[in-house]
């Protein structure tokens, strides 16, 4: 939408959300291309980035990357439909290692690639980039693309998981169509579903998963139905672990952690509260102010998370924990926290009988001493002010919420698996 209010070929934000909606998005940006001209790799750069101050890898990259990185160098290649370089900047900071965004099958014998297959946009420059109708419409046409050539070599080497992408692209279609007719029949490609992605609720869902599943393996994939895209990440995750006879799942990893909790419940609510009550005040001192409620959440392993503890009161039994739904979709702050496995800040209705005005929550990591580490916990603290109010200090507050987040990390692990390297 930006593209077209940008190149004029619309007035209005309303306008282009109008035209997107009602019409295909690959014809639509044949009029901003036309309203550009000469200008078009440069209002694509705008679009992108003007405005932008920063641009933060996903949990689904990092999971990616990890996987890149976890294993001997080139028994994994990356792939993406994006324009961006995130990948690239994942791979750079987890490995310090140079990543190179590339548009053709050329390698990098000393660092790490990450091929486009609808080009590559950066603030400073734009290549080969497939946008419009006439672009898709051109390499449909082709019968022997780089890109073509690139997935049929992949699948033949090993198996093909796809995440994060709608496979509405005629060309993406077409491309993996022909490279799964040719591939070995043990390298399957799969399709990593998220709920998320298609918008809907869990009864919902819950209709369409037949559907879903008989339709993408109608066209050869392996679909693997998930919630959250967080979900698919973690996925990704355990990916090298999947055919080891001892693997347990994150949900089975989980439930230890909570009946480990369950089984020290009187003793660990005491030393939990004093502990969340030294996190406020650490808080307090970063944020400069003084109330807060910090509240620890804990992930049951079948799908409900729990407020486990509070620096303010102490609970009775497990059986009177406040259980609550886990999802993008959870009404409450700290169920979209553990989904989404990313930090959130957010202004709260204010009106009522409710003391805070915003909610900072930040996910836990549990690390184990074998298996990937994985998200099974939540820290929330409750804030009497809006969020804008503690923007300014963030470098300030997000260093002090790190080493307590950091220190939960620790505390969950050894309490549920015993003290071990992380």
């Amino acid at each position: 939408m930006r593209l077209l209010t940008r190149t004029g070929a619309v007035e209005s934000d309303e306008a282009a959300r109008l035209l997107v909606a009602r019409q295909d998005p690959l014809l639509v940006a044949e009029a901003a291309k036309a309203m550009s001209g000469d200008n078009w790799e440069r209002d694509l750069r705008a679009a992108l980035y003007d405005g932008v101050d920063a641009l933060e890898p996903s949990p689904l990259h990092l999971a990616a990357v990890a996987h890149l990185l976890g294993g001997e160098r080139g028994d994994t290649a990356l792939v993406t439909l994006n324009f961006d370089t995130l990948l690239e900047q994942a791979i750079e900071s987890e490995s310090r290692v140079r990543a190179r965004s590339t548009v053709d099958l050329e390698t990098d014998a000393d660092g790490f690639d990450v091929h486009h297959l609808h080009g590559v946009v950066t603030p400073g420059d734009a290549e080969k980039v497939v946008l419009t109708l006439t672009d898709f419409t051109r390499l449909v046409d082709e019968s022997e693309t780089w890109q073509l050539e690139y997935i049929r070599s992949a699948i033949n080497r090993g198996a093909l998981v796809i995440a994060g992408t709608s496979y509405r692209d005629p060309d993406l279609r077409q491309w993996l169509h022909a490279a799964l007719r040719e591939s070995p029949g043990e390298h399957a490609a799969a399709v990593l579903l998220a709920r998320e992605g298609f918008g809907l609720s869990k009864s919902q869902f819950d209709q369409v998963k037949s559907a879903l599943e008989s339709q993408w393996r109608a066209v050869g994939m392996r679909p693997v139905l998930l919630h959250d895209f967080s979900d698919a990440a973690q996925i990704i995750r355990e990916l090298r672990h999947l055919h080891d006879s001892e693997y347990p799942a994150p949900q089975d990893r989980a439930l230890t952690i909570w009946r480990s909790h369950a089984d020290r419940f009187d003793e660990l609510q005491t030393s939990y509260a004093a502990q969340l009550h030294d996190d406020a005040l650490a808080m307090g001192d970063a944020l400069d102010y003084s109330e807060m409620n910090v509240t620890l959440w804990l992930a049951d392993g079948r799908g409900k998370l729990a407020r486990w503890a509070s620096q303010d009161r102490v609970q009775r039994s497990v059986d009177g924990l406040r259980l609550i739904e886990s999802g993008h979709d959870s009404p409450l702050i700290a169920g979209r926290t553990l989904a989404s496995d990313s930090l959130l800040f957010e202004d709260i209705d204010g009106g009522g009988t409710h003391r805070w005005r915003s909610v900072l929550s930040s996910p836990i990591p549990v690390p184990h001493p074998r298996w990937p580490p994985f998200t099974s916990a939540v820290l929330s603290i409750g804030l009497p002010q809006p969020v804008e109010t503690y923007v300014p200090a963030v470098r300030r507050w997000s260093a002090s919420l790190t080493e307590i987040v950091d220190a939960w990390s620790t505390r969950l692990s050894v309490t549920a698996f015993g003290e071990h390297d992380e």
